[in-house]
């Protein structure tokens, strides 16, 4: 954690957010452990106080809404006082083994699960993928929502597959009306565009985001500490392009608008 402030910092970023992934129910690689929050909490306290000079730094959770398995109600993540949640879905339903299928995932094991699960049906599955994503913001209790477009990451390489269709555009109307209705703040998250060139949500329904004056944030959703700003440059200038003024970050332990300056 100490590495990523330290960073932070040598980037000239003056408010910064820790947010890890609340633990789950099921073994993985990616997300806290039940028996690792308490020092998630207090090293987050120690690095607060030693860089209060330096950083203004708030503490989060990325939590995932896994129907009937997980959600932002869970104990592990309500007995906990944070400074913003932020809600994502990363898994659609069971392979044939049992164990969730993570969409977010390599290709071979998006392929896998879309044929054990949906029968090689992209459409029904970006489908149940928006079905669960409208369910969490439904649900609500989080601030901003997590890449809720992430199903293209690997659904673009599947025939029938087209964010510019019709039944694309109608899913993702749906949702950004009930993020609007709700409140709920967007990342533009920029943790897949050095390496595949893309964002989450992709750049190009950022029109209707300005038009619909729904809060954007930037994040980079980076996962290594020398990748805090990458794409950051492109997506702000893109933001600005499209009419934005300005983007969202908390400040001084408040939400406010910072404007948009490149």
């Amino acid at each position: 954690m100490e590495t990523f402030v330290r960073f932070a910092i040598a980037h000239d970023i003056d408010s910064y957010g820790i947010t890890s992934h609340a633990p789950v129910s099921f073994p993985n690689k990616w997300s806290m452990r039940y028996d690792d929050m308490e020092e998630y909490i207090q090293e987050f306290k120690r690095l607060k106080s030693k860089y209060t000079h330096d950083i203004d730094l708030y503490l989060g959770l990325e939590v995932d809404y896994i129907p009937k398995v997980t959600n932002v109600f869970d104990d592990a993540v309500q007995n906990h006082r944070w400074d913003y949640l932020i809600g994502s879905i990363h898994h659609i339903d069971q392979m044939d083994d049992g164990s969730p299928w993570n969409i977010d995932g390599d290709l071979e094991t998006f392929r896998k699960g879309l044929h054990q699960i949906f029968n090689d049906d992209i459409v029904s599955c970006t489908k149940k993928f928006f079905h669960y994503t409208n369910d969490m913001i439904e649900l609500g209790g989080f601030n901003m929502i997590g890449h809720f477009d992430k199903i293209h990451l690997n659904g673009r390489f599947f025939e029938g597959f087209d964010y510019n269709n019709t039944w694309y555009k109608n899913l993702m109307k749906e949702t950004l009306e009930l993020i609007k209705e709700k409140g709920i703040i967007v990342e533009i998250n920029t943790k897949s565009f050095i390496n595949k060139s893309i964002t989450f949500p992709h750049i190009g329904i950022g029109p209707d985001l300005l038009k619909m004056g729904i809060q954007v944030t930037v994040n980079s959703d980076c996962h290594y500490p020398d990748l805090i700003t990458s794409g950051f440059d492109y997506v702000y200038k893109a933001l600005k392009d499209i009419g934005f003024k300005s983007t969202v970050k908390i400040k001084n332990g408040k939400w406010t608008e910072d404007p948009i300056i490149c």
